[in-house]
């Protein structure tokens, strides 16, 4: 096999938005009772309260169940099949559960392969937050039912939008397009509302849907989420060796997927530092959970705060803070994004590409920025952070390399750590 520079795979993979479909019609391991999930592989007998949340409400939406009631009783027996969402080249945000139903954007790259990831459904009470209520089961109909195919008519009228460009202006627009989408979402509208109207069976419905997409200021963030899984995967097939090309929990563990070796490498699911909506406190925060840190696997979320400086009042910090964030990333990648752009520090390059050599070697673990969940079902959203992740996992994949030999592997990589 010819040997890619994962770093530059990262750094010029575009990934175009062609479509929004529901999750069975275009992911072959979903159906009526094998359901996707976020995170590495959990275990029926592990799954965290948000989780059980959305997997119960899953059931009832698809009809396998006629109330929450039901749905515990059949997912307690063992009647459900979960797998992760990476396993099925999707992501998915917070509990991930991604079920035939479920509207999942679809993105395809350059070289022709797909990435999914559920539409968002707004902050709060929402399904990937755990919660299950009627409300959020009628969105999801909604969502389902209505948005759905107009947005993939929409998609498809268009030939498509170029999700990494709509990222790279967001940057400049004041987004780090994780957890702040404000701008790069409404961009997204604009690009979608003539066709919207246009395919649209009637003004109402398309009032609705660009009432919808412009009221929720994730919209965006299904689609990086999409792109980013996209670009991260095309790094890892590339051959080159040590590149972080996932990170995600499942409310028990975290793991890291790396360039070069076939498992995810884990660890406990850290709590972080979460800024808890009033009413809350750290004690009600479930543990890591979602697939949405796979855009800081690209350059984005915490490895470009220093872009958001606005985003300081959602997650905690200060926009001084925030640059020191940023600054210390720079230790751990292997170099700077040419189209990630950060203004405020002279277009210079967000830090794309850790490296677990360099993670090992410097010990300074990553941060991420995430969401944080009830620890119980129903309840939904708590608050939102900034997370230092634990360092074993980068630690581990560094000395498996080592093992495997170094071979193409495009660092000074070359002592053990952590022995």
């Amino acid at each position: 096999m010819t040997v890619r520079d994962g770093w530059a795979v990262l750094d010029t993979t575009s990934a175009t938005a062609v479509g929004v479909r529901r999750a069975g019609d275009v992911i072959d391991t979903v159906d009526r009772r094998s359901y996707l999930h976020a995170g590495p592989q959990v275990e029926p007998g592990e799954v965290v309260g948000p989780m059980r949340g959305a997997i119960l409400g899953a059931l009832v939406l698809e009809g396998e169940a006629p109330d929450l009631a039901a749905a515990g009783e059949l997912f307690d027996a063992g009647k459900i099949d979960l797998r992760p969402c990476h396993s099925a080249s999707a992501v998915g945000a917070m509990a991930g559960i991604i079920s035939p139903s479920t509207p999942v954007v679809v993105v395809e790259g350059d070289d022709g392969h797909n990435a999914f990831a559920p539409l968002n459904e707004g902050l709060g009470r929402a399904l990937r937050f755990g919660a299950n209520d009627a409300a959020v089961l009628e969105r999801l109909r909604w969502m389902s039912t209505v948005l759905t195919p107009v947005l993939d008519d929409a998609l498809r009228a268009g030939d498509g939008i170029d999700i990494t460009a709509l990222q790279s202006e967001g940057l400049r627009r004041g987004d780090e397009c994780h957890n702040r989408n404000v701008a790069s979402t409404a961009a997204l509208t604009v690009r979608l509302a003539p066709a919207v109207v246009e395919h649209a069976p009637d003004s109402g419905t398309a009032a609705a849907i660009l009432d919808f997409l412009a009221g929720n200021p994730h919209t965006f963030l299904s689609f990086s989420m999409a792109a980013a899984k996209l670009v991260a995967d095309a790094a890892h097939r590339c051959g080159t060796r040590g590149l972080v090309t996932a990170i995600a929990g499942n409310g028990r563990r975290m793991g890291i997927r790396v360039s070069g070796l076939d498992s995810w490498i884990t660890a406990s699911a850290p709590v972080g530092d979460p800024k808890l909506f009033e009413g809350y406190t750290v004690d009600d925060a479930c543990p890591m959970m979602g697939d949405s840190l796979v855009t800081e696997v690209i350059g984005l979320g915490a490895f470009a705060l220093s872009a958001a400086p606005a985003i300081s009042s959602y997650i905690g910090g200060s926009p001084s803070v925030l640059q020191d964030y940023v600054s210390e990333m720079r230790q751990i990648t292997r170099g700077g994004s040419s189209r990630f752009l950060i203004p405020g520090e002279g277009f210079r390059g967000t830090p794309m590409g850790i490296d677990v050599e360099a993670v090992a070697r410097t010990g300074i673990s990553p941060v991420v920025n995430n969401g944080f969940a009830h620890r119980d079902a129903g309840i939904g959203q708590v608050g939102a952070g900034i997370t230092r992740l634990p360092i074993e996992p980068f630690v581990a994949a560094h000395n498996a390399l080592l093992d495997l030999g170094a071979g193409d592997w495009l660092t000074s990589a070359g002592s053990r750590w952590g022995e």
